[in-house]
């Protein structure tokens, strides 16, 4: 029941639109009361007061052309809104005479005419022409120009094709673009035919003395000048004067005038000459070929001689001489200007233009040499000495230290022997254990006691500096230890036969720093290896043979079965480390998962011959 009364429903029903004109008005400080009827007689009679102010373009009409609503229901869109920024624009010119010329007896200036549609203003513009003497620019200020007869002027004024007075000056509009034309077509103006611009006496006048050229003489004083004025030639040149006492090697920069044939030499200042800084060592002035005899005479001067006693252009060559006052100086080369000069005026191939190559090799100063360790101490404390007066402790890698504490690399070594070391029958069996430490790139070597072999075993060497190499710069470097690799010490040669695991494991797990570890690499090069080996002489069958007879699970007390393999790859041409064999080794050793069957040099040989297959 609440539901049914007014204020208690949900839904409103929506309120139409009330309109109802505003009647209350305040008139002098007066209430009054306005009459619909008085209101809409004072809209009539303001439309009527206002209807050229307004566009009648906007009166709503109906088919038969009558308008369907009065000027009081609906004001239309007033003209300065409606044509806010739109302007007519209208080239014309207009004939200014010229008195007292031969060449012009008037002359023609062209203007713009901008007609604001906006408010019935004007104004006209001057283009602005380089050098011509008068003043352009704003020709009229923008506003209502009036007309003659009375009124002012209108789109209605402007004709292409016609003349159109403003302030006693006469105006031909010959053009117009292309905005004001479609405005002028859309609202029926007479918009006439286009006219082009009359030519310029002056410029006529200028056409016809082209007609007749005048004659010029070949030869007239300031040809050369006129011509050549700025452009010079620039050559490098270098005087030679060691042979004279306290004399040197200098160079110097000539330019060549071809404005009027003088010659310029600049002096290049070097850094730390000694010298002082001259500007230029001969004025600008025409070069004689050889020195005049009388220099304080009454021929001293260039008049007194002849034009062929001075250098000219056809003299200077890249790579000959020119003779400055006994001073012979050589060009070695000049600039790019020059060099095409020559080519465009005197048809000079390129390899004549060619720069000569004047520089010396540097002179070769005295270095101190370091002199040989004499024994005693370290070598590093001995270059100390040799570097300062007052000896310092020699740097050490603390991060390094710290980083690489304990880490060993551990060898068993042999004596060996080449064109310059011998081994004696005596210490052919001996075994050493070689160690290289990683954290100070030292290195010590002990020999493990034997029974019954008459040499007393135990350290052979004191742990030290790793020695320098054979025939390189630099000591030994962890790099250059690896199974199979063999290292000088002290006159003695050693060869590094195996490795521990740790030794192993480490290089594998460096394989940026041994490249012998790494086994894809490894096997790529071996594959490479036996596919370039020469079937011409057999090498495929004897080396596939040697590995299908050989038993290499046998080990003897000389050679172990990687070592035959590895003899047998060298015999054959490959060029193999015996590092590398054993990485492959230690991979198909993996691959199996450690079996205890299994035998490493057996997957060697395995893999050797379905290599070759």
């Amino acid at each position: 029941m609440a539901g049914d009364l007014p204020a208690f429903s949900f839904c409103h029903p929506p309120e139409q639109p009330r309109k109802k004109s505003q009647n209350l008005n305040f008139s002098d400080g007066y209430p009054e009361v306005r009459d619909p009827e008085v209101r809409h007689k004072q809209r009539i009679a303001l439309a009527e007061s206002l209807k050229d102010y307004y566009d009648a373009d906007h009166e709503a009409v109906d088919e038969d052309g009558n308008p369907t609503r009065s000027a009081a229901d609906e004001l239309p869109a007033p003209k300065w809104l409606k044509y806010d920024r739109q302007v007519l624009r209208f080239y014309c010119y207009f004939k200014e005479s010229v008195d007292e010329r031969r060449e012009e007896n008037f002359r023609v200036r062209k203007c713009t005419i901008y007609f604001y549609l906006e408010d019935g203003t004007l104004h006209i513009s001057e283009p602005r022409q380089m050098n011509s003497g008068i003043v352009q620019g704003t020709f009229l200020k923008r506003h209502k120009v009036p007309k003659a007869g009375g009124g002012y002027i209108t789109v209605s004024d402007f004709s292409l094709g016609e003349d159109i007075t403003i302030y006693d000056r006469t105006f031909r509009i010959c053009t117009c673009d292309t905005f004001s034309r479609r405005y002028l077509l859309k609202h029926g103006f007479n918009i006439g035919r286009e006219e082009d611009f009359p030519g310029e006496p002056l410029s006529t006048y200028k056409e016809s003395l082209k007609k007749h050229p005048l004659r010029t003489h070949k030869d007239f004083p300031n040809k050369q000048f006129l011509e050549n004025d700025g452009k010079v030639l620039r050559f490098f040149a270098v005087w030679d004067d060691r042979e004279s006492v306290y004399g040197d090697r200098r160079p110097y920069v000539l330019h060549y005038f071809l404005a009027d044939d003088t010659i310029e030499i600049l002096e290049i200042n070097e850094r730390n000459s000694g010298r002082h800084s001259f500007p230029m060592l001969l004025r600008r002035c025409q070069l004689p070929r050889e020195i005049p005899s009388d220099l304080l005479g009454k021929n001293m001067g260039s008049d007194a001689f002849p034009k062929s006693a001075f250098y000219k252009e056809t003299d200077l060559h890249v790579g000959s001489y020119i003779r400055v006052y006994n001073r012979d100086m050589l060009l070695h080369d000049c600039d790019e200007f020059t060099r095409n000069f020559y080519k465009s005026k005197y048809k000079i191939p390129d390899d004549m233009l060619e720069h000569v190559d004047v520089q010396e090799p540097a002179p070769v100063l005295a270095r101190m040499e370091m002199p040989p360790h004499n024994g005693f101490g370290s070598e590093e404390d001995s270059k100390q000495n040799c570097i300062s007066l007052i000896p310092k402790t020699p740097y050490k890698d603390f991060n390094k230290i710290l980083g690489l504490d304990g880490k060993v690399l551990c060898f068993s070594a042999r004596f060996a022997e080449d064109e310059n070391h011998k081994v004696v029958p005596q210490d052919v069996g001996r075994l050493f254990v070689f160690q290289y430490y990683l954290a100070d790139d030292t290195i010590s070597i002990y020999e493990p006691p034997c029974r019954n072999s008459g040499i007393q075993g135990g350290k052979f060497l004191s742990r030290e500096p790793a020695p320098p190499k054979w025939h390189g710069k630099g000591p030994y470097k962890p790099q250059d230890m690896f199974v199979g690799a063999r290292i000088h010490v002290h006159d003695r040669i050693f060869e590094l036969l195996r490795a521990d695991e740790w030794t192993l494991n480490w290089m594998e797990d460096h394989k940026e720093q041994y490249p012998m570890s790494d086994y894809t690499l490894v096997k790529t090069k071996l594959e490479k290896q036996l596919k370039e080996l020469p079937n011409s002489e057999n090498e495929c069958q004897t080396l596939r043979s040697g590995l299908s007879s050989a038993d290499f699970t046998l080990k003897t007390a000389s050679l172990s079965s990687t070592d035959k393999i590895f003899d047998l790859l060298r015999k054959a041409g490959v060029d193999m480390t015996l590092h590398e064999l054993v990485t492959i080794e230690r991979h198909l050793y993996r691959a199996l998962a450690g079996a205890k069957d299994s035998k490493t040099s057996t997957l060697l040989q395995e893999m050797l011959l379905r290599l070759l297959h």
